[in-house]
């Protein structure tokens, strides 16, 4: 999968994590949920989570858990 997360990042997910009362260590993460905009395009949602849902993929980020919507993992292309 095409998702890379720079060190930047991360550290803004993970402090985000931990002022929405996640753990960055335990099973908590960071959603990508994906959905059609209005303009007939394709947004990704970025959004706290306790844990994945069935059927999303889970990624490393440099230590921050990503949990990718099935819709995200088919619109970015393969690196």
């Amino acid at each position: 999968m095409g998702i890379e997360v720079t060190r930047e990042a991360t550290e803004v997910l993970r402090r985000s994590l931990e002022l929405g009362g996640i753990d960055p260590t335990g099973k908590g993460g960071v959603r990508l949920r994906g959905s059609h905009g209005l303009g007939g395009g394709f947004d990704i949602q970025v959004e706290l989570a306790e844990g994945p849902l069935e059927g999303e993929e889970v990624v490393d980020g440099d230590g921050v858990r990503l949990f990718v919507d099935p819709r995200v993992r088919e619109s970015i292309p393969e690196a």
